[in-house]
């Protein structure tokens, strides 16, 4: 594979990666869930999740009075091939309370989490073939 090849996959698998925690982080979860394929796994420390309807779903239960944002850090990408890489990143999750105006209050970080994607070509697009969110890290609010 050439190495600009390579390096076109890692900066597409890295950015599809930071999307996606976008558009949860922004409430976008029908974004969020279509970025995965309708076969597609989500493995949360809660239990599994398949395909976008039931991601969408789930992502929708969470807590209306808690906002959330991610930071990823330490992400890799190891390009299994043209149309399959491995995206691992350590993701630390934050949490607050929303306010009626300006920022939200009581901020604090919830823990931190380890992700592994598979992430596939379909067509001009990446999308997640399976995720493996797994804590390591829990704080006391």
């Amino acid at each position: 594979m050439e190495e600009s090849t390579r390096r076109a996959i890692e900066w597409d698998c890295a950015q599809s990666t930071a999307r996606f925690y976008n558009h949860v982080d922004a409430g976008r979860f029908r974004e969020a869930g279509e970025m995965f394929f309708d076969d597609g796994i989500w493995h949360r420390m809660e239990g599994a999740v398949t395909g976008p309807d039931a991601i969408v779903k789930e992502l929708q239960g969470r807590d209306p009075n808690r906002v959330s944002m991610h930071m990823i850090n330490n992400l890799t990408v190891r390009v299994i091939d043209v149309i399959t890489a491995e995206v691992t990143a350590k993701v630390a999750a934050y949490h607050a309370k929303p306010a009626a105006k300006g920022p939200a209050t009581d901020a604090a970080i919830g823990g931190v989490q380890i992700t592994v994607e598979i992430w596939k070509k379909a067509g001009d697009v990446w999308k997640m073939a399976d995720k493996k969110t797994h804590s390591v890290m829990r704080f006391a609010h």
